[in-house]
């Protein structure tokens, strides 16, 4: 620690000196591109970007789909109850039909176990936004659904906290997982290992 010095306007790394750049003093024409884009992108992203992008531990200009932020925002936090439609409650296959018909749609049954019968299996490593991901969380073969978001997460109507994100990787959701599957998207599934 003794040898680390550090000047203002410079960063110290292996006790060696590198100027700090901004957007306009750039090291070179490629860096100055790289760098550009990356802050255009960041700018012009909205709030919804940012607050998601933290929820999600993913880079804000992964977000894209706007349209998919504003309907989880307007329905996150929505109570939980079985049979439940409307924005003062939901269950789980609801908040998945609802949210596929309004994003992107597509639509879906109203139970659970029917959207899972309507999709094509897929392998976890092929989900991608707007999947379908199912639980057994009661005695029923599938009780729970989810829609894939990215990075492992996806949003749901969990019966505990309503409407919200979780991790495919939490022990609760990792032990009930059943499969993914995917709706009314026939052109993605030719590169796919599909399981019917």
């Amino acid at each position: 620690m003794d040898d680390i010095t550090i000047t203002p306007g410079e960063t110290p790394v292996n006790n060696k000196k590198l100027p700090i750049y901004s957007n306009t003093q750039v090291a070179s024409p490629d860096t100055h591109s790289v760098q550009s884009t990356h802050s255009q992108a960041i700018e012009k992203a909205k709030w919804l970007q940012f607050k998601y992008a933290i929820r999600l531990n993913t880079a804000v200009e992964k977000l894209t789909n706007l349209t998919l932020l504003e309907a989880i925002e307007s329905w996150y936090g929505t109570r939980y109850c079985l049979g439940g439609t409307t924005e003062r409650c939901i269950d789980c296959s609801a908040f998945s039909q609802t949210l596929l018909q309004e994003v992107y749609s597509i639509k879906l049954p109203r139970i659970a176990q029917d959207q899972y019968n309507q999709s094509i299996r897929i392998s976890v490593n092929d989900l991608k936004e707007g999947d379908l991901v199912f639980f057994h969380t009661t005695t029923r073969l599938v009780s729970h659904v989810g829609v894939y978001l990215t990075n492992n997460k996806f949003v749901h109507a969990s019966t505990s906290h309503g409407v919200m994100i979780s991790d495919l990787n939490e022990p609760y959701w990792a032990g009930r997982y059943i499969g993914a599957g995917r709706v009314n998207r026939p052109m993605e599934y030719e590169h796919l290992d599909v399981k019917k």
